[in-house]
């Protein structure tokens, strides 16, 4: 059957409380998953929607409750997602809540240019146990949310949770409460669509399609090696955060056993303890040693955000990567899928943590590195600059979609003989040093910087205003940046571009 000729919708029935009932007579003993032909002949919903007309079939992979799912069930999942593809229109992929965040975390990641719902959904309470229950509600409306052609309503080509009346996006969504019928939200997105007397799918909130010609494929080899750090106060005076990321020099990275990430649980925007230098440098050797150090906030509304202020810089300079407003458990699932990744390597994976694949943060970071030596300028009685070479400043953005352009020189120093501050002037494609004023086109302005001789800073310029009316994805793009002030010293180790760009679903 082609694609185009796909009806009906593949249930993938993995276990949970949706599936469930007393294992004994006694209402109140353990319960357990039943198998699929008894949850079937328990809903008799589905009977009414096949009597119109709708084909409901189904594949069970062996029952569990959702604790027990990971990677073997995801990668299991894809796989029948994979080979029946092309026969459905949609498939509902019934789970367990205690997990369910992480499976649609996973799927979002691994199943790519997917152009067909796959609808996640569970239940608080079982149809098997009692009548009053949200089991089958869920169910039949995440059946007819991925049968568009059936219930008339637009296509959703992503992998959603739909649970108590909202459809979410599955990579973007959290638990919220262990035993509420709305026990789903998704913080820093909203709702996909609501579902009441009627369903009501926001089309602009949607990821677009794929393009024409591109081929649904999955991703399926992961690496669970990632652990997280809790970073609390008073866990910079122990060596927690060491024993947690220690075992590298015995078990180095490049081994399969050895410790690939960590997601470091941080404060608000990012923030982690920084007087106490030993606990900070605990990060440093990490990464040196080949760990990808990643940070998501321990607040629910909001992002993180490095090299964005100089504040934050700290935490790049260690070797820090953010991805905004990513979920932890997003975090982790996104790491396992690019580690799991053959061809990337470790700074690869860093870059592309750090921008959103499908719509899993709102918004990007693309970095273009400058291939400069560290260097130094001083600013006696001539003039004193540095020019940063041209070249192409590559990556999926448009000049619409920029919210900050930053330089950052990284490793750097600014010493300082006179009064503070210390006056620096930008330009974007300064092609003569003699050629510079304020009536230039590349003119970024004037930027006033306090001294510092500490090592771990970077050094940033905000050239956001010039550099979205100059250069657009592919052009090149040279900087020169001259230091005003006399007596005068700027030094820097490295040189690179952040375009920090927001996400845009439709």
């Amino acid at each position: 059957m082609a694609a185009n000729e796909a009806r009906g919708v593949l249930v993938i029935y993995t276990g949970g409380t949706i599936g469930s009932k007393p294992r004994d007579p006694d209402p109140d003993s353990p319960q357990v998953v039943v198998p699929w032909v008894e949850l079937e002949a328990g809903t008799p919903e589905l009977e009414g929607l096949k009597k119109r007309g709708l084909r409901i079939d189904c594949e069970e992979i062996d029952p569990l409750d959702s604790c027990n799912v990971g990677p073997q069930e995801w990668q299991q999942i894809a796989g029948i997602i994979e080979r029946r593809y092309d026969e459905f229109e949609g498939f509902v992929i019934l789970h367990g809540t205690d997990t369910m965040v992480y499976t649609a975390s996973a799927l979002s990641f691994m199943l790519r240019e997917l152009a067909k719902p796959v609808i996640l959904t569970g239940a608080q309470r079982s149809a098997l146990v009692d009548v009053r229950n949200d089991a089958s509600q869920n169910f039949v409306t995440a059946i007819v949310l991925a049968s568009p052609k059936f219930s008339g309503i637009p296509v959703v080509p992503e992998v959603c949770i739909y649970f108590g009346g909202k459809l979410l996006r599955g990579n973007r969504t959290v638990k919220r409460d262990t035993a509420g019928y709305d026990a789903y939200e998704s913080p820093n997105l909203d709702p996909l669509g609501e579902v009441g007397d009627r369903i009501v799918i926001h089309e602009s909130r949607l990821r677009p399609k794929p393009l024409a010609g591109r081929r649904f494929n999955v991703r399926k080899t992961l690496d669970t090696n990632v652990t997280t750090v809790l970073v609390y106060p008073g866990i910079q005076e122990t060596d927690l955060a060491k024993r947690q990321l220690d075992g590298l020099a015995a078990r180095p990275s490049n081994r399969p056993d050895g410790l690939k990430a960590a997601v470091i649980l941080a404060y608000g925007s990012g923030n982690i303890p920084t007087l106490w230098r030993a606990w900070l440098e605990n990060f440093r050797d990490a990464r040196n040693q080949g760990m990808v150090i990643a940070t998501v906030s321990q607040c629910k509304r909001g992002g993180v955000e490095l090299g964005i202020y100089e504040t934050s810089a700290l935490l790049l300079e260690l070797g820090f990567v953010a991805a905004n407003d990513i979920t932890l458990e997003a975090a982790l699932c996104k790491l396992m899928v690019l580690l799991g990744d053959p061809d990337l390597s470790q700074e690869e994976v860093e870059e592309t943590y750090q921008r959103a694949l499908v719509g899993e943060q709102s918004s990007s970071v693309f970095l273009i590195k400058y291939p400069m030596k560290e260097g130094s300028i001083t600013r006696g009685g001539e003039v004193a600059s540095v020019r940063v070479p041209g070249r192409p400043v590559e990556g999926g953005w448009q000049p619409s979609n920029v919210e900050r352009a930053l330089l950052r020189f990284r490793g750097a120093m600014l010493n300082f003989s006179g009064t503070p501050p210390v006056n620096l002037s930008v330009y974007i494609n300064l092609d003569r040093p003699e050629d510079a004023s304020e009536d230039h086109p590349g003119y970024a302005g004037q930027f006033k910087k306090e001294p510092t001789s500490k090592e771990d800073q970077t050094i940033l310029f905000d050239v956001t205003r010039v550099l979205t009316a100059l250069v657009k994805p592919g052009d090149r793009a040279s900087f020169t940046v001259f230091l005003d002030s006399e007596g005068a010293e700027f030094s820097w180790m490295s040189v690179e571009l952040a375009i920090i760009t927001k996400e845009v679903s439709g």
